[in-house]
């Protein structure tokens, strides 16, 4: 009897002890929530640092890529962004995390002095009637379009010293049974309004492709590695980008005539642009000199 009562001690003392171990990982009910802070004004991350703050919990961000990782409770529902720029005011943006009880990505989050609200309306490409419940998201922030296919994105990071940045930035929208589309700033604001106008919205059953998100790709010939590429209308610069470690490059462009240029360090070198439709893939060379 005597050895059956230490049986169930020893049992019991184990049963405890194995629900109190275990270590490592996210505690139940927390999730990791991770992006990536940019300046609008420069396109790279906040130097110096910004503090991103969830709850109680806070952490600066890299200053090699503004990324970031926070672990909070799951059901957080707001992020906190404050940046001060070496003698200048704080700034301080707040962004919405969505409902997830697992780990979020929330990608780009774009900061600035000024911001704006971008707005354009859902259309049935097949029927061109509107296209409810669309999640819209740019710079960080997201919208959801209403029974009239509208929608209106708002405190999106904005800067009129550095126009190319803002029309840099791509757009993407999502809804059930509909490809994905993308849409970049045509222009800036008006009354502090960016008008996007109607972006189709491609049914999955459709025989129609949808748009790409990309149409025009380009390399540089003889190297051109971390070289800035602009697409620029005239004197206007409507894209700009970085060429990868091949040199190569990518952008969406509307229909029109364009002059592409490449600078890296002294070298420097252009091409003219034709994008006949945006359904079409337009490629170019440019050779730095």
């Amino acid at each position: 009897m005597n050895r059956w009562l230490i049986g169930l001690v020893v049992l019991a003392i184990a049963v405890i002890l194995g629900c109190g171990g275990g270590g490592g990982g996210t505690a139940a009910g927390n999730i990791d929530v991770v992006g990536n802070v940019v300046l609008i004004e420069t396109g790279s991350s906040p130097t110096p640092p910004a503090t991103v703050r969830i709850g109680d919990v806070s952490a600066l961000t890299d200053q090699i890529d503004g990324y970031f990782s926070l672990t909070v409770p799951a059901g957080s529902s707001q992020l906190t962004v404050t940046y001060t720029p070496t003698g200048g005011s704080p700034i301080v943006r707040t962004f919405s995390i969505p409902s997830s009880s697992s780990d979020v990505d929330l990608g780009d989050l774009y900061i600035g002095a000024e911001e704006v609200t971008v707005s354009g309306r859902l259309l049935d490409s097949t029927s061109a009637a509107p296209v409810a419940g669309g999640t819209v998201r740019i710079g960080g922030r997201f919208a959801t379009s209403g029974a009239d296919g509208r929608f209106s994105v708002t405190q999106v990071a904005f800067s009129s010293s550095t126009l190319s940045v803002f029309l840099g930035l791509q757009g993407t929208v999502e809804r059930a049974s509909y490809f994905t589309s993308f849409f970049n700033p045509p222009s800036g604001p008006t009354s502090g309004i960016v008008d996007v106008g109607t972006i189709s919205m491609v049914p999955t059953g459709s025989t129609t492709p949808p748009p790409l998100p990309t149409n025009v790709s380009g390399s540089i010939t003889n190297g051109g590695a971390g070289a800035t590429v602009r697409v620029m209308d005239g004197t206007s610069i409507i894209r700009t980008g970085t060429a990868d470690g091949l040199g190569a490059f990518k952008f969406w462009v509307p229909a029109g005539t364009y002059t592409v240029t490449a600078t890296l360090g002294a070298q420097s070198g252009t091409t003219n642009l034709v994008v006949p439709n945006v359904n079409s893939l337009t490629s170019v060379q440019i050779t730095l000199n």
